[in-house]
């Protein structure tokens, strides 16, 4: 196996591992927000994260430091891949049903793949694109079947601004690791989110007030901030370095099958027939749509 294949697997078992560890930290939320609510959850999970990574980050920040031209793509890399996309995320799951939210978020790989051939002027490979629709094929099919309340446009609306805001962020991700070391930019993405964060959650600490938190939210914190924020984001930053952006994104389809794994695992929930389809349509797809030569038709 070559060097470039090595880190390509490399990359996608990385990818693979954080879509389990997001998976899980929607139970790891309900837990936390239970006694802190979600601005300052997000701020303290964020800043907990950024704390984490300083001690690996410290020498190569001096050594990299942003360019002036880079500076603002570092602000609105933060601004984008936290702050934006879980304030809209947090309250849209306040507005419209978890299955919209699902189902909306995992528009993220097609929306990204659509940006990219857009952006390049460059038609996506046939099994990235066939690939990509069996897996929203095998969402759809899951998320469907769940039973829920009607949503809101509002909280639909609010969670496709989230989609656009990720990808957008991805983007970001993908210019500024060409140039700086992945934990740069990832301390750059949770410096700048936790700082940004910062007002919201004071704001909402004096409205809202929160009860002091037991042991088990200061576990689900950790959690978030340690392994959702911190490895996962750095993480996912090299995956995308490595594999691109439309690629790492198709990943994301994983999460909803997580997330039904978990349930049934930890919930003892029923594993059904069609969540078996739904996962392996899942599992083909991104396979399908994650491997094999980068190359692309361009659009005449």
């Amino acid at each position: 196996m070559s060097q470039e294949s090595r880190e390509r697997v490399l990359a996608l078992l990385l990818g693979a591992a954080v879509v389990v560890i997001w998976g899980v930290s929607f139970a790891a939320t309900r837990v936390a927000v239970r006694e802190v609510p979600p601005m300052t959850l997000a701020f303290l999970r964020f800043a907990l994260a950024a704390v984490v990574l300083w001690p690996l980050v410290r020498r190569r920040w001096r050594l990299h430091p942003l360019r002036p031209e880079d500076r603002w793509a570092g602000f609105f890399l933060g601004l984008t891949g936290v702050t934006l996309a879980f304030v809209g995320e947090n309250i849209a799951l306040k507005l419209t049903t978890a299955s919209h939210a699902a189902l909306i978020v995992a528009t993220t790989p097609l929306a990204t793949a659509v940006v990219e051939a857009v952006a390049c002027r460059r038609l996506p490979r046939l099994a990235t694109a066939g690939g990509l629709l069996v897996a929203l094929a095998g969402v759809v099919l899951i998320v469907g079947t769940a039973k829920g309340s009607e949503g809101s446009v509002t909280g639909d609306l609010l969670m496709l601004a989230t989609v656009s805001s990720w990808v957008a962020y991805s983007f970001l991700t993908r210019r500024l690791t060409a140039h700086y070391p992945t934990l740069v930019v990832t301390q750059i993405a949770l410096v700048v989110g936790a700082a940004t964060l910062a007002p919201l959650a004071v704001v909402e600490s004096i409205v809202v007030g929160w009860t002091r938190p037991t042991v088990v939210t200061l576990l689900a914190l950790a959690y978030l901030g340690v392994f959702c924020s911190a490895l996962a984001y750095l993480w996912w930053n090299r995956a995308i370095r490595v594999l691109g952006v439309t690629t790492t994104n198709s990943l994301i389809y994983g999460i909803p099958l997580v997330g039904v794994a978990a349930g049934v695992v930890v919930l003892g929930e029923p594993l059904t027939a069609t969540v078996v389809a739904g996962g392996a349509l899942i599992i083909v797809g991104v396979t399908g749509a994650s491997w094999g030569p980068q190359r692309r038709a361009r659009v005449r």
